[in-house]
């Protein structure tokens, strides 16, 4: 299961049929313990974590479960006193896209996949192609592209809204009554991550970094809410981010 996929095709189905805020929490703390277990078909959530991590009651993380598995988004069966068992549905399962695939899976792993470095490119060029032909347009006898004609869109699989998802997905960990993103805001989330590129000099793997970083950051989780923040900040969270990378890093043994 990719989990950036699923979270693109949860927030899909909301636009056509919302969920209830509490079915949507219980929703992400399972879509969150399935990625911490490795994406197990079936695995086990006691009743008091998911409680716990939702902030709902008892009933109420029952009441959701039992809506979620008639809605087809979920399935459980109970074990007596053990923790209940669940499976994650795959939502939307037709438009998974092959290329993203294992892309934000691990939301852990330390940097982007190799693949996403010839992406980088591969979009840069996209850019600039599209770019090229925007001018040559606009210079006809033709009248004038408007600005939202002419205005950059990015693919789902592009390396800027993979970038922008995983911040997105990151925040909706913290909290899941985080509202959605429109399809208008995450293009401007992806176009934030592509000034970080172009123009800052960010490789993908440095602003994974500081994703994951600011997003484990009891000060930084609260303020870092959108990718023009993260740009807008990253100098500022830069030299903590280090000194900490630095301190975990296990200390050289000197032979004398």
């Amino acid at each position: 299961m990719n989990y950036l996929q699923e979270i693109l095709n949860f927030e899909k189905l909301q636009e056509l049929n919302r969920l209830s805020p509490g079915q949507a929490r219980v929703w992400y703390v399972l879509m969150y313990l399935n990625n911490i277990t490795g994406w197990q078909s079936w695995f086990t959530v006691a009743s008091s974590t998911l409680e716990f991590r939702s902030g709902l009651s008892r009933q109420g993380v029952i009441k959701a479960r039992n809506e979620l598995k008639q809605l087809g988004y979920i399935d459980f069966k109970t074990n007596g006193r053990s923790a209940t068992s669940y499976h994650m549905k795959p939502l939307m399962q037709g438009s998974v896209q092959p290329s993203l695939q294992g892309s934000i899976q691990d939301s852990l792993q330390p940097s982007l996949h190799d693949g996403l470095q010839g992406s980088v490119q591969n979009s840069s060029a996209l850019y600039k192609q599209n770019k090229t032909k925007q001018n040559k347009t606009n210079n006809s006898d033709k009248s004038p592209a408007t600005r939202h004609k002419t205005q950059q869109k990015f693919a789902d699989d592009s390396v800027e809204m993979q970038l922008a998802m995983h911040l997105f997905v990151k925040i909706k960990e913290n909290n899941p009554d985080h509202k959605g993103l429109t399809s208008s805001q995450k293009q401007k989330w992806a176009d934030s991550i592509r000034l970080m590129i172009e123009r800052d000099n960010r490789s993908p793997k440095q602003i994974k970094n500081m994703i994951d970083w600011c997003q484990s950051d009891n000060f930084w989780r609260n303020n870092i809410l959108s990718t023009a923040k993260l740009r807008k900040q990253y100098d500022t969270m830069a030299p903590k981010a280090r000194e900490q990378w630095i301190n975990r890093q296990p200390a050289k043994r000197i032979f004398t």
